[in-house]
């Protein structure tokens, strides 16, 4: 009797042996996904750094003609995102119109990317001929780059040196007709022996 409750028990044992294993191994995939799923998350919003290169994109301008970010390595880009609907945008933009046809001679590319959706993407032609603007205006109306340079918000500008890099992030609108906004752009503007001799770090700035 006692050999039969024995061998029983160990049949159960065996039993619960393989069992208790896949539990395990379960439990392990399903923390692993999750540990994924937060990694990823975070990376999402971890916000673009100065210094790194700059994401590259494509995107049509207002006569739908593709426009590439690194077609313009060589160039300073003052790359701007913005909305029709976003008031400090208006207010912004005269200034960036100023600076564009102050600079442009230097080596300045100004790229306006619109981020409107698709139900507001018909404002943006009145918008760019009621403010008289010259420099290249973008439309990201399925926010290819909200995910790349992790935007916050409009307006939002970054400023690129001629390798691509990313020298200046500026948060929020600026007037850019103002001297001491113009810091990072006019020194990325000097001759480039100067301005590689010059040793200026790169700078993460705040709106002002």
């Amino acid at each position: 009797m006692t050999d039969q409750i024995n061998q029983a028990s160990a049949g159960t044992a065996a039993r619960r042996g393989p069992h208790r294993t896949v539990v395990v191994l379960a439990a392990a995939a399903i923390l692993g996904v999750m540990f994924l799923v937060v990694w990823l998350q975070s990376s999402k919003y971890e916000p673009l750094v100065v210094g790194k290169q700059a994401p590259d994109f494509q995107l049509p301008d207002l006569n739908d003609k593709p426009l590439r970010l690194s077609d313009y390595r060589g160039k300073v880009v003052f790359l701007n995102f913005w909305a029709t609907w976003c008031k400090p945008c208006r207010e912004e933009m005269p200034s960036m119109e100023v600076l564009y046809k102050n600079f442009e001679k230097d080596g300045l590319v100004i790229l306006a990317v619109s981020i409107d959706r698709v139900t507001t993407k018909k404002e943006i032609p009145p918008f760019v001929k009621g403010l008289n603007l010259t420099f290249p205006v973008l439309v990201d109306s399925w926010g290819q780059t909200d995910k790349r340079y992790k935007l916050m918000g409009v307006p939002e500008t970054y400023i690129i040196d001629q390798q691509g890099v990313l020298r200046e992030k500026v948060i929020g609108p600026r007037d850019w007709t103002r001297l001491d906004n113009l810091k990072v752009l006019t020194q990325l503007l000097k001759p480039a022996e100067k301005a590689a001799s010059s040793g200026a770090p790169p700078q993460e700035t705040p709106a002002l």
